[in-house]
């Protein structure tokens, strides 16, 4: 269904997909499907996910079991994503990454007789391209659910400030090779100009997003959304907002209200919205 308003129900949780619509304060809790991988962000590390470990392991989550905290600089030598990570050969810096975070989901979750158990990727701010690109081209598994917080889906608002790869990682600036690459915008992507791909050899993939009306990191309007047709879209467009953009119907969405970029993770509706969306039926 296209359009402004749509609704996904996850077992209690009623979710709106319509970009207006504030995150769900909770639903159901159940027997966990899969394990969840969490991802932090640039220059972060995996504390920024202890308010969410704390939440969920009251509601059927056990943290090394299925509940695995990503940590760039411990699991991947390095969190400087001004550099391809050595080890890791890559075309992209965030492409790196992504192959440090299929080698670690290996590791957590590893594959027995050659059937490789599928996951759900929870993600912030920088993690979410490096989550996104290991869903999209690495994975030898199913990624069930991908659920994203302040993500910089079409560029980020301070690309002003490169100078090299200082403060910001031109990866993340709009119209990017990268981002082109990531979202199938043609010519570095494979043109289908589809930011969610459904129709994945490893079979669909659900995907959610978080935003916050109160980031000034990443917009919400044409940078923390999944949104349709983004080869037009500029996430450092200030004026890139509704009715100029429609959020993609593949995907879920909801915002908090005035939550500055860093808070997202360890805001309690954010972390209910995501509890609902990796749980749902």
């Amino acid at each position: 269904m296209k359009g402004f308003l749509a609704f996904v129900a996850g077992m209690s949780c009623l979710v709106a997909v319509e970009a207006k619509a504030q995150c769900a304060t909770s639903c159901a809790t159940v027997s966990p499907k899969h394990p969840v991988i969490l991802v932090h962000g640039r220059n972060d590390d995996a504390t920024r996910w202890d308010t969410l470990v704390s939440s969920w392991s009251a509601r059927g989550y056990t943290e090394g079991v299925n509940l695995f905290r990503f940590d760039a600089a411990r699991d991947c030598g390095a969190k400087d994503y001004c550099a391809v990570l050595p080890g890791y050969a890559a075309s992209y810096v965030n492409e790196s990454y992504a192959k440090c975070l299929a080698s670690f989901i290996d590791k957590k979750v590893p594959c027995v007789n050659g059937a490789c158990p599928a996951v759900d990727l929870v993600a912030h701010s920088q993690g979410t391209v490096t989550a996104r690109y290991y869903a999209r081209f690495l994975a030898n598994r199913g990624v069930d659910d991908l659920v994203v917080m302040s993500s910089p889906h079409n560029g980020i608002t301070n690309c002003g400030l490169v100078t090299g790869c200082g403060g910001v990682n031109p990866e993340d600036c709009a119209n990017s090779a990268f981002l082109r690459k990531l979202n199938g915008v043609a010519p570095e992507g494979d043109g289908s100009n589809d930011e969610t791909p459904g129709a994945t050899f490893l079979g669909p993939v659900h995907y959610a997003s978080v935003v916050s009306d109160g980031d000034t990191v990443v917009p919400p309007w044409c940078g923390g959304y999944f949104l349709l047709d983004p080869a037009t879209k500029n996430g450092s467009m200030l004026d890139c907002r509704r009715p100029n953009y429609t959020v993609d119907p593949d995907s879920s969405a909801c915002f908090v209200s005035k939550v500055q970029h860093l808070v997202v993770p360890r805001d309690t509706n954010a972390i209910h919205f995501a509890y609902c969306e990796v749980n749902r039926d």
